[in-house]
């Protein structure tokens, strides 16, 4: 122990199996520890790729770096990402020297180069490292590189004892022994011996107890390197390949393929689809993908980065990762760089990804152009919100609302939890965006809890600066308030986000100059904009030089020239119309002209309250018209927002009214959602008592006056409708909409399943695109014999498109 405290911190412990040179070297290392107080990061080797990259990322993401530093190199060459990984590394350890134990080296040369990799990055850095292995690791720079040898000799008896007790053990450890898979945890059930998950945790832990399992990690073992040659003795490599390959195919199958399945588990799984990309199992692609993109929805870079390094140069398996890595790419902040890599891919996940990128550069006229080479005949929830969140950031509200509903209700069909929480979030937005914070507030809690739910590090972030925009909307800058909405920024760099980071600035920058601290509020703006430009993001780009334009005093037409150039750029529609604004009357070159250009563009947006800002402005708030336009935006925002606001002085504007588009006057999206209509309510009847499963029932669904109104028809009573039927469980409905003719639609009802089925009616305004009223109702299929009969009152849905996720 006395070399620890000079330079000489390399120890090399070897020999044979069961010489107990694992446990020497735990020993040692929590020695270790303890004595120069560095915390300790084992890391198991053994049976794991010795690629010297994918040591140097096994490090970074067992000590919890921080995995910024490599975003440039997911679409980097392999030589580039070593090169980074490898510089990363070393910053790590020498802001945060540890113990590093790589226990079981391999004893060729692939062991040589591993120890000389760790030897190289760990220089200078102030750690110790001990490894572990069967024979010396002769190196000619051992004693220049203060490598010290020490052999750990066998003890006959203890290790016949454990032996012994393997021998006795039952078939799971020899299948532990034949499986190449590493490590794994109670809760990943490997498919032997038909056990069940309690049965499975239980056997774990026995073998644990005695000593048969070590732990490479809280919560997650693997047999004992000296027992897995033992255990086997008599099958050949061949056969030993093979019968692993069957068990990591039949693992692969058993994975849950659940948003948030992950967790501690994306390690393993990396080198479970390495190994069926390797052996060309039939199912390897499929399960590659699907773990790609699970890997980016988590945030989890540093497995995507060993997944990128162990597929290596092969063209097929490496085709495998374009599109994860691109959005991979656009959530470090490089949407352009995503464009880029995503230029001639025609799969709909490379088209929704490049809308995505070209959003998030602020390209907001040709985000949604690729979305339209989608079949418009099949629903996709991806495209759908996706074209929402572009139109709720271009100003273009109409048609957000039902976008948004229908991509809600095509995520719950699918089971698709983590593109419902992103459906929700950006249904918060829109809310927000329509001057609605308390209805934001419910969809943003809702969003939260789901993108903790499936594991979305990066929808939790923005979730939780969309909360403090909802919070200061509703009750002023408060200091609670004010706090979290500093710590927001940092929730987003975490994790790479810079466009995040960026947007929660943006967001801080405008509180302060809101709540009357301009000088704080240049400040954070000034920042703001470096981020932005380091996208770069256009929109946000234009948004921060509007405001900074804003607190600026005096003459602003210089100011004012350049927003619009930015903002014309972007394709935004409401953001040019505040601009015109900056240039009021009292104003060095006040021009009415531009005022009357504002009036024109909140009017082409259906924007009442911008209309009532240019009347306030034009008029002065002390004449008629404008005392008319003051008592209607007070009643457009919540009372907090205008708690400043002087009337007399037009810089007083809340700088956060700017990004909304209030509805303060009954509008295609502007009811409340699922407000059931009091003239008219949705009868249903089933007028097949018993369809057979695979057959068809038909389903007549009438819309009738309402009390009040019993002597009117439904001609006379209401305007041309469209009914949508939204199947929920596994069935299918014939059409999909129709238009009730004599308030009347006829709909085919055929289920696949027995059980009870889930069938959503919407109800639309069929010029508006507004939703009037949604109801479920529920059908009992009993086997192939027949049915109960329908509900003949069903249930209006309070919030449509939301039962299921809010």
């Amino acid at each position: 122990m006395s070399r620890l405290r000079g330079t000489r911190r390399v120890f090399v412990l070897y020999g044979l199996p069961g010489s107990g040179r694992s446990a020497l070297a735990e020993e040692l290392a929590h020695e270790a520890g303890a004595t120069l107080s560095l915390p300790v990061h084992w890391l198991s080797l053994g049976v794991r790729t010795a690629a010297p990259e994918r040591l140097v990322l096994r490090l970074l993401l067992t000590s919890g770096a921080a995995q910024t530093e490599l975003g440039p190199a997911l679409l980097s060459t392999p030589e580039v990402l070593a090169g980074l990984a490898a510089a990363a590394c070393q910053n790590h350890f020498r802001a945060h020297p540890a113990v590093i134990v790589l226990d079981d080296l391999p004893e060729d040369t692939d062991g040589k180069d591993l120890l000389r990799t760790a030897v190289r990055l760990l220089e200078n850095t102030g750690c110790v490292l001990i490894a572990t292995t069967t024979r010396a690791i002769r190196t000619s720079n051992s004693d220049r590189s203060g490598v010290t040898q020490h052999q750990v000799d066998l003890t006959p008896e203890a290790y016949q004892d454990l032996l012994s007790t393997a021998r006795r053990a039952p078939a799971l450890l020899r299948t532990l022994a034949v499986w190449e898979g590493a490590e794994f945890s109670p809760d990943m059930t490997l498919p032997v011996e038909d056990l069940s998950p309690a049965e499975w945790r239980e056997a774990v832990e026995g073998l644990h107890q005695e000593g048969l399992l070590q732990q490479a990690r809280p919560g997650w073992y693997e047999l004992r390197p000296a027992l897995r040659a033992q255990l086997v003795p008599d099958h050949t490599p061949d056969e030993l390949r093979s019968d692993s390959q069957r068990l990591d195919s039949a693992l692969s199958r058993a994975v849950p393929r659940e948003p948030g399945a992950l967790g501690d588990a994306a390690e393993p799984y990396v080198d479970l689809a390495l190994r069926l990309c390797r052996s060309r199992e039939a199912n390897s692609r499929e399960f590659t993908t699907w773990l790609a993109h699970q890997l980016v929805g988590e945030g989890a870079l540093l497995p995507l980065l060993m997944l990128r390094a162990g597929l290596g140069h092969a063209a097929y398996d490496r085709d495998i990762l374009r599109v994860p890595l691109a959005a991979a790419v656009r959530q470090t902040g490089q949407p352009q760089t995503a464009a880029e890599a995503l230029a001639g891919i025609d799969t709909p996940d490379a088209i929704r990804e490049l809308a995505l990128a070209r959003h998030h550069m602020g390209q907001l006229d040709t985000a949604e152009v690729p979305l339209d080479a989608l079949p418009a005949d099949l629903p996709d929830g991806w495209a759908l919100h996706t074209r929402a969140s572009i139109r709720t950031d271009r100003g273009e509200l109409r048609e957000v609302g039902r976008l948004l509903r229908r991509a809600i209700e095509t995520h719950q069909v699918h089971g698709d939890r983590r593109g419902e929480a992103w459906a929700v979030f950006h249904y918060g937005r829109w809310r927000l965006m329509c001057g609605d914070p308390e209805e934001a507030l419910k969809r943003f809690e809702t969003a939260r809890f789901a993108f903790r739910d499936v594991g979305d590090v990066v929808g939790a972030a923005w979730t939780s600066t969309e909360l403090c925009r909802a919070e200061l909307l509703l009750n002023g800058a408060r200091t609670e308030v004010m706090l979290e909405l500093k710590a927001t920024p940092l929730a987003h760099r975490e994790h790479g986000d810079v466009r995040g980071e960026a947007w929660a600035t943006l967001l801080q920058g405008v509180a302060y100059a809101d709540a009357d601290l301009p000088g704080s509020a240049a400040h954070v703006l000034l920042q703001t904009l470096r981020l932005f430009e380091s996208v770069p993001d256009r929109l946000g780009i234009a948004w921060t030089r509007h405001h900074l334009a804003w607190l600026t005093k005096g003459d602003r037409t210089a100011a004012l020239r350049r927003v619009l150039d930015a903002f014309d750029e972007t394709g935004c529609l409401n953001g040019p119309a505040w601009t015109l604004l900056l240039q009021g009357p009292g104003r060095a070159g006040a021009d009415r002209a531009q005022l009357d250009e504002a009036q024109s563009r909140f009017e082409a947006l259906d924007d009442t309250a911008g209309v009532q800002w240019v009347a306030v402005v034009r008029d002065g708030p002390g004449s008629s018209r404008g005392a008319r336009a003051v008592r209607a935006l007070t009643s457009c925002y919540p009372r907090p927002v205008l708690k400043n606001m002087e009337w007399d002085d037009f810089d007083t504007i809340p700088l956060m009214v700017h990004h909304l588009l209030p509805e303060t006057a009954a509008s295609p999206d502007g009811a409340p959602p699922g407000e059931v209509s009091p003239a008219a309510f949705v009868r249903l009847a089933l007028l097949d008592d018993s369809p057979a499963t695979g057959g068809e029932a038909r389903i007549v669904l009438r819309v009738e006056p309402g009390r009040e109104y019993s002597g009117a028809t439904s001609e006379e009573l209401l305007p041309p409708l469209t009914a949508w039927a939204t199947p929920l469980t596994h069935a299918d409905v014939d059409p999909t909409h129709s238009v009730p003719v004599n308030g009347t639609a006829l709909f085919r009802f055929t289920p696949y399943q027995p059980g009870r089925h889930r069938i959503r009616f919407t109800i639309e305004d069929a010029e508006s695109n507004s939703v009037l009223q949604q109801v479920e109702t529920e059908i009992e299929v009993i086997g192939t014999t027949g049915t109960a009969p329908v509900s003949a009152a069903p249930q209006p849905m309070p919030t449509p498109a939301f039962a299921q996720g809010a």
